[in-house]
């Protein structure tokens, strides 16, 4: 049996293929353009309802609220940073030096007063450090004993509960 190749009859004669007709265009630009034209109306839309939807949203916040990224200063909790801590020692260091090289009182009523550092060491080498004598000395430990063991009593009835 022959087969006849038809010029309409879509079969080709001898691979089996249909035979289609040429395409004109590659894609329809007015589609394209029209399908851009509506994405880009879309966003613009979103845009509104959400730039609607927040000031909502805002005008029915309490105005009285601090979040924390507001603008109103007010100071962190304590401690605070030093905003110079260079500046910071060095008046430091200065204060403590005037503090060491000069008299003063520490506490007027009490008869306390502080004496330069130097003069103070001269004083220890002339007159030497108080020692304590073997009495006071027994003493001192026998008080010592009595409240480490008051305070073990203490201690132990306080387990037992």
């Amino acid at each position: 049996m022959a087969t006849q190749d038809h010029p309409h009859s879509g079969h080709s004669a001898d691979h089996g293929i249909p035979l289609l007709p040429p395409e004109v265009r590659d894609a329809n630009i007015g589609l394209v353009v029209k399908t851009g034209l509506g994405l880009l109306i879309f966003l613009v839309g979103c845009i509104g309802v959400a730039k609607f939807q927040y000031e909502y949203e805002v005008s029915r916040q309490p105005a009285a609220v601090s979040g924390p990224f507001s603008q109103e200063q007010r100071l962190p909790p304590e401690p605070r940073l030093q905003a110079y801590p260079a500046k910071d020692l060095t008046t430091f260091r200065e204060t403590q030096s005037h503090v060491a090289a000069t008299y003063g009182w520490v506490d007027k009523q009490a008869g306390l007063a502080r004496v330069p550092v130097e003069k103070a060491l001269e004083m220890v080498l002339k007159t030497g450090l108080p020692v304590r004598s073997a009495e006071t000395e027994k003493a001192a430990l026998a008080a010592a004993l009595k409240a480490e063991a008051a305070a073990a009593a203490k201690s132990a009835a306080e387990a037992k509960k």
